[in-house]
């Protein structure tokens, strides 16, 4: 099946301040004996790498899946046409639903950046000196059907101390990468990018906010 956007984009919803109504996400019902195709699945890459040379820290991190709005809670990939209108793409969708995924690619990230020496989630039996909260949105695409949409991606982040729930700093991270085309490949491509911008400067900003903390 071609990556196209103009292909079908399914199951339009109309958001007054991306709240979806329950009926957005009803599922199809079937004709006769025929099957739906399966999704073409993606995700998203951690950091391998930073831009900027960054202390290496002694304390630890527990990592929050970042709390969103219901409609983006979701494994489909949006589009959306305006303020208060969105679609999702036909046929594809991420690897699990948009926080759950993006709370493991920031582990990943910590991880593979080794500047902390443990870092887990929030489920895990591992009470970190310090805990990443944040809040996703927006995680979409922008553009008319057919197009090359630009990718919007944010995250509003909060580093609490453990001991005694202490804010130590907040930051918003906004980032904007315009995809190559309207090929679904490109697009998810352009999430990418655009994740791994957001992931660079949260590392930094979370690893410099802690060590201030600490001092």
């Amino acid at each position: 099946m071609s990556d196209h956007l103009h292909l079908p984009i399914s199951r339009r919803g109309v958001l007054a301040g991306f709240v979806a109504f329950p009926t957005v996400f009803a599922l199809d019902g079937c004709i006769g004996a025929q099957h739906p195709p399966e999704p073409r699945r993606f995700y998203l890459m951690p950091l391998n790498a930073v831009s900027s040379d960054l202390p290496k820290v002694d304390w630890s991190l527990a990592v929050d899946p970042p709390e969103t709005l219901p409609a983006l809670n979701t494994k489909r990939v949006v589009l959306a046409f305006s303020e208060n209108e969105f679609d999702y793409y036909a046929d594809v969708e991420w690897g699990d639903e948009a926080p759950v995924m993006v709370q493991q690619i920031i582990i990943r990230s910590f991880q593979k950046l080794g500047k902390i020496d443990v870092v887990v989630s929030e489920r895990e039996r591992v009470r970190g000196d310090f805990r990443l909260t944040s809040f996703l949105s927006p995680f979409f695409a922008v553009g008319p059907k057919g197009g090359a949409p630009e990718v919007r991606i944010g995250l509003n982040a909060q580093l609490i101390r453990a001991r005694g729930r202490q804010t130590v700093g907040t930051r918003a991270i906004n980032q904007v990468v315009q995809s190559s085309d309207a090929s679904i490949v490109s697009i998810v491509g352009a999430f990418n990018t655009a994740m791994h911008q957001v992931l660079e400067e949260l590392v930094s900003w979370t690893l410099k906010a802690g060590v201030a903390a600490t001092v």
